[in-house]
């Protein structure tokens, strides 16, 4: 298992100078290092596979994103959303995992699932772009959170402008 703290801080859960130094040069998060050894434990204890990629976790008010590696998203949601539902209840928090990769619409898609995305448009402005996201007028009731808190969360882990529209 991959994770922003070494293995040997997962096994005996006490940082080693070299993870406590990212922890405060702020390339880690508190919260990165505890769902890293909520994972770790969680792995040991369910059929997990052990190759899954855990990079970074965001908190945004009342959910936590997770950035998981590509191909680990079914893995870390677990079959039926058995361990999704461990670490939302560990946490406390609702969790939304989402694939690290440079397709906007693939990512999109992981955060505001079950809600169907129509379209992912780049607009191309005097001042730069923005991507303008398109959801099917049908799919608002199923979205997991507020527009707002979504478009703040996708211009987060994009650092792109972005507009979500309802068809």
């Amino acid at each position: 298992m991959k994770t922003p703290i070494c293995e040997i801080c997962l096994k005996s859960g006490i940082l080693c100078p070299g993870c406590q130094g990212k922890l405060t040069n702020g390339d880690i998060s508190e919260l990165d290092v505890n769902i890293s050894k909520l994972l770790y434990k969680l792995i040991s204890e369910y059929n997990i596979p052990k190759d899954i990629t855990f990079i970074k976790a965001w908190e945004f008010d009342d959910i936590i994103i997770l950035v998981v590696g590509i191909n680990d998203v079914g893995s870390v949601v677990g079959k039926g959303g058995k361990i999704l539902k461990i670490m939302q209840k560990e946490l406390q928090r609702k969790i939304r995992v989402v694939e690290d990769t440079n397709d906007v619409r693939k990512m999109v898609n992981d955060l505001l699932y079950p809600a169907r995305v129509i379209g992912v448009n780049i607009i191309y402005l005097p001042k730069g772009q923005k991507r303008k996201i398109r959801i099917s007028h049908d799919d608002e009731k199923r979205l997991p959170m507020e527009l707002s808190k979504a478009k703040d969360i996708i211009r987060t882990l994009t650092g792109e402008e972005i507009d979500i529209i309802v068809d």
